[in-house]
């Protein structure tokens, strides 16, 4: 399929995950599902997830919430692509330099985007206040991908 070749790189953000964890068929899971994308997520992201998992159960509106949020993770990360941190660490300095008076934390996030030269799909604004990558929120990706005009 010809629009396979042109599948657009992006890295997303805990906060993306986090949405179509809560909600199995959000407008942000079917985005992740729907295969336009060639998703990156850091590793180190991993841990941050993991600390928002009871949060995540707590929203979740399933019966057995645990096991649907195990199921749900694995279903979606189906269509991401986890880095290991060996492959983007020799961007960690320079996205460290850039976020740690906005939010040292997403430091990963940046740093593999600039690894990859690709936009972070984020609904923070803090990686608005950067200038390397671009930024795109959920509400960019309806309209730029989908035509939505929501």
């Amino acid at each position: 399929m010809e629009r396979d070749k042109e599948k657009t790189r992006v890295v997303i953000d805990t906060n993306i995950l986090i949405s179509a964890l809560i909600k199995d068929d959000s407008v942000t899971a079917r985005i992740i599902k729907s295969g336009i994308f060639e998703i990156y997520y850091p590793e180190d992201g991993m841990f941050e997830l993991e600390k928002y998992r009871d949060y995540i159960i707590k929203k979740r509106k399933k019966a057995l919430q645990k096991k649907s949020f195990d199921y749900a993770l694995s279903f979606l990360l189906e269509s991401v692509n986890v880095v290991p941190s060996l492959l983007y660490e020799d961007k960690i300095r320079e996205a460290y330099e850039i976020m740690r008076d906005i939010d040292e934390k997403d430091t990963p996030f940046l740093a593999l985007a600039l690894k990859l030269q690709c936009p972070i799909w984020s609904n923070d604004g803090d990686f608005e206040e950067q200038n390397l990558v671009e930024v795109y929120k959920t509400s960019h990706i309806l309209r730029k991908f989908f035509g939505d005009s929501k």
